[in-house]
């Protein structure tokens, strides 16, 4: 078959297996494809009818884009751009930097504002991912096609590009997918395998291998032996790492450079890779290896496959451990397994969360929050059971730590922008390793509250101010108002229990001065005192009554908001709401300005509650 009539049969099988895309057209359904191949590939990652309906946004006045994400696989949530080109025939390589420069002409012009050029789900669903985006992320512009690549050079089309984008920004990332690297990317999320069954990598020297007993040797492998693997099995190779390849500018840069400029010093400057195998045999200048995949080194596997300036004449070599797995049982093997990984990640730091999956207060949290009825996920690829597979019942270390640092200890900016604060030990040990129980209660209502906003309330939001006259401030601002939301409901519920009081409130606001007293509000935030979770079991549980707490309490914060934004630009025409919700001390100043309107507000919503 053809590149055009391979990818036809997937998108006939997507569409048999889709409700949602079963009516879609094929274009559509070839985005779809797209995102689930090329995004979607790790097992643990859900994708499901929704999430097409929310990130294919092809149509009219969509600015030149048909598909919206945020990276899945990102720490700092970057944001994908992509439209993609089914058709048989081949594309011209201006075509894909047309396609680019409106991708880029429609990203630059929402940053500043221009909502007015696209249609109001295109506008919605990039306010939405930018507001989730850190300070650090990258975006992504990403060209698909099923057309062949014939003799169009990627690079030149790179530098077309950067001359249209300038100096101005740099924090972006350009991926052209042709018929064939689509095709090689469905093969492999079809293909995984657990490990490569058997085969070779070629050395420096005949026997020329440091052993460590009989478990493990170190050896220098052929750089182009790793290229051939990364060929033949692509991730399928780094089936046991912790992660696949995930980028970074500054280290995928720094190979690439010696790659190119100084091949003979690559074995000095890199740590090499990793292998852990069921056995292994040096033989002359091969090692044989059975049942293996690398565990530590995919940033390296892979840009050694992507170089052109390796072949059979082009060589060199660089440092590769081997290890045999150990343990009788299956059990001990996968931790054996799992603990060199672990300990051998250190290139590029993999995520951290992978890092404490089983720490033992990880293991206590994850049953203190199956005892409320949360599936938690210690471990990346972790099945999650059917009866846990509602939204709000399932979660994972991030996002739990995401939700505690926004509802208990009230950063809702940093939450979204600063994530990595989590691994900070201040906050760290009081959500995971102090009162588990009543934390657990706490992230219960959390995953719903934060549930809520994204699937009920921000939908009836846009419906309910459509034909308002301020539409163009009030729904950017909602859109980007989530965590403000979170924690203004958990600080709210606090107040109503008695955990926080009125003079706490000068706390609040003082938080948004210059000289604001930090570890002071730490300290009040982070006390919990009797409390044993925000809302009262009859009220949770009541989901009518409880989202109408909701939904009046967002409106409140919002429309305080609004009013504390809109006073901000008078005095900075050029802000946005993103930016100006991208600040804590904005979130204090709307709080602390406009306490006694939220105050009653409170006590108009939460009559006659009390807590259990």
């Amino acid at each position: 078959m053809s590149e055009y009539e391979f990818i036809e049969t997937k998108i006939k099988a997507l569409k048999t297996s889709s409700v949602f895309l079963r009516n879609k057209s094929n274009d559509f359904v070839f985005s779809a494809l797209c995102v689930k191949t090329l995004f979607f590939k790790n097992p643990s990652l859900k994708l499901n009818d929704n999430d097409f309906d929310e990130m294919i946004v092809d149509g009219p006045y969509d600015g030149g884009v048909d598909i919206l994400l945020t990276d899945p696989s990102s720490e700092e949530s970057d944001i994908i751009l992509g439209q993609s080109k089914y058709y048989a025939d081949s594309i011209k390589e201006q075509d894909i930097v047309d396609a680019l420069t409106k991708m880029w002409l429609f990203y630059k012009d929402m940053c500043i504002g221009h909502y007015e050029q696209v249609n109001e789900t295109v506008q919605r669903r990039f306010l939405f991912l930018r507001s989730e985006a850190s300070e650090d992320a990258n975006v992504h512009f990403v060209f698909f096609t099923c057309s062949p690549k014939n003799r169009i050079s990627i690079d030149r089309i790179k530098r077309k590009f950067s001359s249209v984008v300038g100096e101005e920004y740099s924090n972006y990332i350009i991926d052209i997918y042709f018929g064939a690297d689509i095709i090689t990317n469905i093969k492999d999320a079809e293909s995984r395998q657990p490990c490569i069954d058997y085969d070779e990598i070629s050395i420096d020297e005949p026997g020329n291998i440091l052993e460590f007993g009989e478990d493990a040797a170190i050896i220098n492998a052929s750089a182009f032996s790793i290229k051939e693997l990364y060929a033949k099995y692509s991730i399928a190779l780094l089936a046991q790492n912790l992660r696949y390849y995930v980028r970074s500018r500054e280290v995928d840069n720094g190979i690439k450079a010696t790659i190119a400029d100084n091949p003979e010093d690559f074995w000095y400057r890199n740590n090499g890779i990793t292998i852990i195998c069921n056995d292994f045999d040096v033989d002359g200048k091969i090692a044989k290896l059975w049942g293996f995949s690398i565990i530590n080194g995919g940033q390296t596997s892979y840009l050694l496959y992507k170089s052109s300036k390796i072949d059979k004449t082009h060589d060199f070599y660089l440092p590769c451990k081997i290890i045999k797995i150990q343990g009788d049982t299956e059990d001990e093997k996968n931790r054996f397994s799992l603990d060199i990984a672990k300990a051998t990640n250190s290139q590029k730091p993999i995520k951290k969360l992978d890092l404490k999956s089983n720490a033992p207060e990880q293991l206590r949290f994850s049953q203190a929050l199956r005892d409320v009825g949360i599936f938690y996920q210690t471990k990346r690829g972790e099945v999650v059971p059917k009866e846990y597979k509602e939204w709000y019942k399932n979660t994972d270390m991030m996002e739990i730590g995401k939700l505690c640092l926004c509802g208990i200890f009230q950063m809702p900016c940093a939450s979204r922008n600063k994530p990595s604060e989590i691994y900070n030990e201040k906050y760290y040990n009081p959500i995971f390793d102090v009162n588990q129980h009543v934390v657990s209660s706490i992230c219960k209502e959390l995953l719903y509250i934060d549930y809520y906003f994204r699937n009920i309330y921000i939908k009836e939001f846009d419906k309910e101010n459509e034909n308002e006259p301020d539409k163009g401030i009030r729904i950017p601002f909602a859109h980007n108002a989530r965590t403000i939301c979170i924690a203004f409901v958990a600080f709210a519920a606090r107040y109503n229990i008695g955990n926080i009081t009125d003079d706490d409130i000068k706390l609040i606001n003082k938080a948004g001065t210059p000289n604001s007293e930090d570890d002071i509000l730490y300290d009040l935030c982070r006390d919990l005192g009797n409390m044993t979770s925000l809302f009262s079991n009859a009220l949770f549980d009541d989901k009518d009554k409880f989202d109408n707490l909701l939904k009046q309490l967002f409106n409140a914060i919002i429309d305080e908001g609004i009013r504390s934004f809109s006073a901000a630009t008078r005095y900075d025409p050029s802000l946005t709401a993103t930016n100006y919700l991208k600040k804590d001390k904005n979130y204090y100043i709307i709080v602390g300005d406009y306490w006694k309107d939220l105050r009653n507000k409170i006590k108009e919503t939460f009559p006659t509650l009390i807590t259990n």
